[in-house]
């Protein structure tokens, strides 16, 4: 098999045929694929929207479940992305040995950004494959948006795909892979970013073309240039024992982006096993019965009716959205943030984001399955109270960050004064990858979210 290149040796690695493949898992239709929920949130619901829209039947699965063993009833396990910090300490090393186990007997593993990062062998991670992250001195670390990847027209997943789509990344780390390394680089970046392309707060389309990059590392402090990308892998393949995993760190289960949505369909077919009983799954054909079929729309309708009720206006979910909502009203009337997309915030340069954004997202899911279930989910009024007292926070964190952001320059990390650190460490922790209250809240949610979802299921989702 060839092996994915890094820098300019990978630059035409997509225009050519490799020079071995693996051979394709099955024709027919696809048989339930695993889902590795916890700690993915929005990354998760992500998955889930368009595993759905897809007609690809799936099954939810805790870290405890992965260590239980659940895996072997499926051919596919797949993890979206978060903080792959978070997932590595909750599967631990009984659930890292299950996945190692689960592929090394030919199972597959496709995962996004995070769950691609899970893979790799740079700490935290579970060492399944020998392939590493990036150093961030030479990657560029805050690329986001759509941007055109190159792929190889003779694989079985770009399989009447252009040899050039458009693909979201959404701040992703780097591929590193050793000369040693047996693997296939499925598709590389161009240097064709979109129209909504962003490194950092500085959209590309933006620029006139006379940009200095490098002044303008030098004042970010870090790499900015998307042409530092060029060539770079974006999707990689690799084999573990009789397995095969898939890692991407551009997110082709983003709603909407339907040649990226079709190449995670495509993927999904060629790592499927044929099925005993035959029948052909085309795009778009449902099979009977369909696990998460209940879920179709989910992130998306739930975004759509953000401002609807549920099924009383005194619900403790509710409550805790419109706490949540009126933090990001004040953060809007502040100039702090507005929306990108249905489901993600921009925010200014030296604050955070995404983790507000995420909370409210994750809320309205919960809303939204209240509300299709007709009853209130129990034991939610925990949440209520830690979200607004979280809320409140980092109203008071976020004032202060604006004060002293009109002072100087103002990092996400780091020391900057005495209010403003003592909010960060409470609301987040040390870390970029949220400790603290947020740290607790995002745990509660995750849990939630995953017993009401497979409540919601269990019940045909009729409640």
């Amino acid at each position: 098999m060839k092996r994915a290149k890094t820098g300019d040796e990978v630059k035409t690695q997509g225009r050519k045929a490799p020079a071995k493949i693996f051979p394709p898992a099955g024709a027919h239709g696809l048989r339930p694929v695993a889902l590795l929920w916890t700690h993915s949130l929005v990354w998760g619901l992500l998955c889930i929207d368009t595993l759905s829209m897809l007609g690809v039947p799936f099954e939810l699965l805790s870290a405890e479940q992965v260590c239980e063993g659940r895996l072997e009833s499926f051919a596919t396990l797949i993890v979206p992305g978060g903080w792959a910090a978070h997932k590595a300490r909750a599967l631990g090393e009984r659930g890292g040995a299950q996945i190692a186990g689960f592929i090394d007997r030919g199972g597959s593993y496709i995962g996004f950004c995070g769950g691609a990062g899970l893979a790799l062998s740079s700490p935290p991670a579970l060492y399944l494959v020998p392939i590493r992250r990036m150093d961030i001195s030479r990657r560029v670390p805050s690329a986001s948006g759509r941007i055109h990847v190159s792929g190889v027209p003779t694989h079985p997943a770009w399989q009447d795909i252009a040899e050039q789509i458009p693909v979201s990344i959404w701040w992703p780390s780097q591929f590193l892979v050793p000369s040693e390394c047996e693997a296939l680089c499925l598709a590389s970046y161009t240097e064709r970013p979109g129209d909504d392309f962003q490194v950092a707060d500085i959209r590309v389309a933006d620029m006139d073309g006379t940009a200095c990059w490098e002044e303008l590392e030098r004042i970010y402090g870090i790499n900015l240039d998307p042409a530092r990308l060029a060539g770079h892998p974006a999707i990689i393949e690799a084999r573990r024992g009789k397995g095969r995993l898939v890692l991407s760190y551009a997110h082709l289960e983003t709603p909407g982006d339907l040649p990226a949505n079709r190449l995670f369909f495509h993927i999904l077919k060629y790592l499927d096993s044929s099925r005993p009983e035959g029948g052909r799954c085309d795009e778009g054909e449902l099979l009977q019965p369909l696990p998460g079929a209940a879920c179709k729309g989910l992130l998306l309708g739930a975004m759509r009716e953000q401002g609807t009720r549920g099924t009383t206006p005194f619900s403790a979910i509710l409550k805790a959205r419109q706490a949540v909502a009126d933090l990001l009203a004040f953060g809007e009337a502040n100039l702090l943030w507005r929306w990108r997309n249905p489901w993600l915030l921009h925010w200014r340069r030296g604050i955070r984001g995404l983790e507000y954004g995420s909370l409210f997202v994750c809320l309205c899911c919960m809303a939204e399955l209240e509300k299709r279930s007709g009853r209130e989910w129990g034991k939610t009024e925990e949440l209520e109270q830690m979200t607004v007292e979280f809320c409140g926070l980092a109203r008071k964190l976020l004032f202060e960050e604006k004060i002293a952001s009109g002072l100087g320059a103002v990092s996400k990390i780091g020391k900057v004064n005495d209010k403003v650190d003592f909010l960060r460490i409470a609301l987040f922790g040390a870390k970029m990858n949220h400790g603290g209250l947020c740290g607790r809240l995002f745990d509660r949610i995750d849990r939630m979210l995953l017993d009401i979802m497979r409540s919601y299921l269990s019940e045909g989702g009729n409640g």
